[in-house]
């Protein structure tokens, strides 16, 4: 925004907020959303709208145009990104669950580290003309690409991964399989609810 579109601190800052706000809200609603339509739906779907709205958040001159574009994009980009946490607890073993959802995003975080040195190092030596005529790093575009194929990978990704919403980690035993695991809390609670049919009948007796 300050080199390519020419905005001012002020105008960029102020862009910079609402994006982030479009960020906040769209991570809320998605991920209330994908409690209904599920994880990888939500995901797969927020994901490519994100992808679709790349040329309006990177064409756009003007401070509210660039606010306006990029609250969207960032809206269903935090709701892609907002819901892979629960879907990676839900996915996890759960005699691993207190570390599987963390290392799994911060190995991700790792690899993709290099990712602003390499997009700024490339848009720094590709030029565009800027909408007032002057010769400048191409910043969006290069930025737009990259978020492409992110945007790509994550649809295809969990595509073609499984679905455990709704899953019940009360139920889960650390060691047991998840099938027997359910069974035993079955049976405790048939257990629990026959011991308070005894109880009943017993008050029922001591009453007649």
């Amino acid at each position: 925004m300050l080199t390519e579109k020419e905005l001012d601190n002020a105008g960029a800052s102020r862009a910079s907020i609402i994006m982030k706000t479009g960020a906040c809200v769209g991570g809320t609603i998605i991920g209330y959303l994908s409690q209904f339509v599920g994880r990888r739906r939500a995901i797969i779907v927020s994901a490519l709208i994100s992808g679709v709205l790349i040329p309006a958040w990177i064409m756009p001159e003007g401070e509210r145009s660039l606010s306006a574009s990029g609250f969207f994009m960032q809206f269903f980009v935090q709701g892609a990104w907002g819901v892979i946490p629960i879907h990676l607890n839900e996915l996890s073993p759960p005699e691993f669950r207190s570390t599987f959802p963390g290392l799994t995003y911060q190995v991700g975080n790792m690899i993709s580290s290099p990712s602003a040195q390499i997009v700024n190092a490339v848009a720094e030596k590709t030029w565009i003309t800027s909408g007032s005529g002057h010769r400048v790093s191409a910043y969006g575009p290069v930025m737009g690409v990259a978020t492409a194929i992110i945007a790509t990978g994550i649809a295809v990704t969990t595509a073609f991964g499984p679905e455990k919403r709704g899953r019940r980690f009360e139920t889960a035993m650390a060691g047991v399989d998840e099938v027997a695991s359910a069974k035993v809390a079955d049976l405790e609670k048939a257990e629990k609810d026959h011991k308070t049919n005894d109880e009943q009948i017993e008050m029922a007796d001591r009453k007649l």
